[in-house]
């Protein structure tokens, strides 16, 4: 984990994928957020996960265990586990993988408390799945660290200007300091301040999927998309906060055994 350094900004950040309505947001109606200035994704994640509602891509997620999958607290919070499903393991969210019903959804509890820290989510399968599930990394790395970022969240920065691609997007960023992510509300302990550069970086629809450190086919996972880290309600014009899944190893733990 890096070290503690909450830096608290002057207003709320805006949620990647639900309206913030007094820190902790309702489960979303509307996607969360897209990835803007990536490109196709150019390998297989045979653990990605698109947590669908009535049939349609909501958030992503990161399967964890043949029977968990983590995700955004945001994504989650007060849904019905009956009215959740994910398509786990194909870059198309419409069509193949492997599908599955959620059995139950375990919010963290720092999550009800409106602190900006907890948005974190398992969500346990209605069955075990053959997919091979991502291993989480040990630390979450410092400022400067290489990581990637994927999604089927939106390719254009604002809110309507667009259709969620059915493709899943990538794109390669870094880990920046917590003072980037000032206006986010950032704590240092258990979130991330990844910046993508001007115009490159999560947006509406890419919440609750992974952050990851690594190389090609053998990645760790290090977060999970949370929430813009600035005011303005328009993707890639700051750097956005991911909640450092690492820093809640033995939460997970706990759950999944």
């Amino acid at each position: 984990m890096r070290k503690r350094a909450a830096i608290v900004g002057a207003a709320a950040a805006l949620l990647l994928g639900a309206t913030a309505t007094t820190g902790a947001a309702q489960a979303a109606d509307d996607p969360g957020a897209l990835i803007v200035g990536g490109h196709d994704a150019t390998e297989q994640y045979d653990w990605m996960a698109s947590l669908q509602q009535s049939g349609q891509h909501s958030c992503g997620g990161s399967l964890i265990d043949e029977r968990w999958v983590l995700t955004a607290a945001h994504c989650v919070d007060g849904a019905d586990p009956a009215a959740l499903g994910l398509r786990i393991g194909s870059p198309d969210h419409t069509t193949g993988g492997t599908e599955a019903g959620v059995a139950t959804v375990v919010v963290h509890p720092d999550y009800a408390t409106g602190a900006p820290s907890g948005d974190i989510a398992l969500l346990e399968l209605d069955r075990a799945v053959p997919n091979e599930p991502i291993e989480l990394a040990e630390t979450s790395g410092e400022p400067g660290t290489a990581s990637r970022i994927i999604g089927w969240g939106l390719t254009c920065p604002v809110r309507g200007c667009g259709q969620p691609p059915v493709q899943l997007q990538e794109l390669d960023t870094q880990v920046v300091p917590d003072s980037m992510c000032t206006l986010g509300f950032v704590d240092g302990g258990t979130e991330i301040c990844t910046g993508g550069g001007l115009l490159a970086n999560a947006c509406f629809g890419d919440s609750g999927g992974p952050q990851l450190e690594g190389t090609p086919g053998d990645w760790r996972l290090t977060g999970v998309t949370s929430r813009l880290g600035s005011l303005v309600p328009a993707c890639g014009t700051a750097p956005s906060i991911y909640t450092d899944a690492t820093a809640y190893a033995d939460w997970i733990q706990q759950h999944t055994g």
